[in-house]
């Protein structure tokens, strides 16, 4: 943590120079997909519909906070299966796009996210990169061990917690990793990072409250915060901000009711 700090502090007088890598990947990341489960995983092979409401809008303040940024997109998937589906998914929900990266072979190469992540890192040399995984296959061992391996290279790594170790076998969201349920939270952590200038807040709190306002605690489809199989039990708040606003605290308080289900 106190390396990131030191070295973005250095990058602050400098911020929409410097050089930022966003690697993340898709399924139940960015796209509700529940892959831990056949079936809901089969169902949501052609929708290119249901993901996860605020992250497009996320991505989109990263790209307009920095002039030299790029977006790589990395799944485990067939190329062959899923890659034409992947593409349809970031273009129609307006994700900004540099490369999607997906399995060349039908045959899964457990190291393949390595491969393909070290091989950007060694030719892009960013400034900072910011991963994006979820705690239901090898996100958060994959990026931990992408950030040994290139230890000179800042990076923030944020894990979705769509599943719990409650509930099931997973991988949990390691130490220097930042769990989150929606994009508020990461919202909240790049601002206090410096990574986001401030001026997003107010929409991204906006766009957050009224979603959850709406929500009727049953999301199948479409733009969604809490899918109905969600099971985020160990997600714990890590942000103790003052002065807050009315949304703000609601929104907090929506989070934390859902995820001691």
């Amino acid at each position: 943590m106190n390396k990131i700090l030191v070295v973005l502090g250095m990058l602050l007088s400098f911020a929409a120079e410097a050089k930022v890598l966003v690697i993340s990947d898709i399924d139940d990341t960015l796209k509700v997909t529940n892959v831990r489960s056949k079936a809901g995983a089969g169902s949501s092979f052609f929708d290119d519909g249901s993901l996860f409401k605020g992250m497009p809008e996320l991505f989109q303040a990263l790209q307009a906070s920095y002039n030299d940024i790029e977006f790589h997109y990395v799944s485990l998937a067939p190329k062959a299966l899923m890659f034409e589906q992947h593409e349809d998914f970031i273009k129609e929900n307006h994700f900004p796009l540099t490369a999607l990266h997906t399995n060349p072979n039908w045959k899964q190469d457990p190291e393949y996210k390595q491969k393909t992540i070290r091989a950007l890192l060694a030719e892009k040399k960013p400034e900072l990169v910011i991963y994006f995984g979820d705690n239901g296959q090898f996100d958060t061992v994959v990026y931990r061990q992408m950030n040994q391996e290139f230890k000179s290279i800042p990076e923030v790594t944020y894990i979705r917690e769509a599943y719990s170790s409650k509930g099931a076998d997973i991988l949990p969201v390691l130490p220097g990793q930042v769990g989150f349920v929606t994009s508020f939270e990461v919202t909240i952590d790049l601002i206090s990072k410096n990574i986001l200038p401030a001026s997003v807040y107010p929409k991204m709190e906006k766009l957050i409250y009224k979603a959850l306002k709406k929500d009727d605690g049953d999301e199948h489809f479409g733009r969604m915060m809490y899918p109905h199989w969600m099971d985020c039990r160990d997600f714990k708040w890590q942000w103790n901000l003052t002065n807050t606003s009315p949304a703000f605290n609601f929104i907090k308080q929506d989070i934390l009711k859902r995820c001691t289900r």
